[in-house]
């Protein structure tokens, strides 16, 4: 059973990667609307919405709403679509971070990129949506990539 739930992570991810690389200006800017909305709202760590979200479940409520199917946790998403280095983001790419206190190098906290270095996400430390500078220590320190998705 294992084996085979391996498989099919490892299928919907090759998948994804070969689907999810064209650019689709007016999707994202669908993406970008929709998560501006939600600004304000709780956060609540396993929370999926439409009231409160962790950031996870922020923005594959997001997503889902605009037509694309993403994993449910950041570790998960952050293996969905295409990658994308810091210097080449667009609006609506989602954006990774190790936030751990002793950044151990993997994806613990994810968010969407609405341009000119900021990013929306659903803070833990904020308690709820907020809009975020990626030029700022914290997240600049701890930014690890972006993934493009597409439906």
């Amino acid at each position: 059973m294992k084996k085979i739930y391996i498989l099919l992570v490892m299928l919907s991810f090759i998948i994804s990667t070969t689907s999810a690389t064209n650019y689709n200006k007016k999707l994202q800017q669908s993406i970008i609307k929709s998560a501006k909305k939600l600004k304000g709202k709780k956060y609540r760590w396993g929370a999926t919405g439409p009231y409160k979200f962790d950031c996870s479940g922020y923005t594959q409520y997001i997503c889902k709403k605009n037509g694309v199917s993403i994993p449910r946790n950041s570790r998960l998403q952050s293996k969905f679509g295409k990658y994308i280095k810091r210097k080449d983001l667009r609006i609506g790419d989602l954006v990774f971070f190790d936030t751990s206190k002793r950044r151990r190098g993997y994806v613990n906290h994810v968010g969407i990129y609405i341009g000119h270095d900021k990013f929306i996400h659903a803070s833990s430390a904020k308690k709820k949506v907020v809009i975020t500078s990626l030029n700022k220590t914290f997240h600049g320190k701890r930014f690890k990539w972006g993934r493009r998705v597409s439906s």
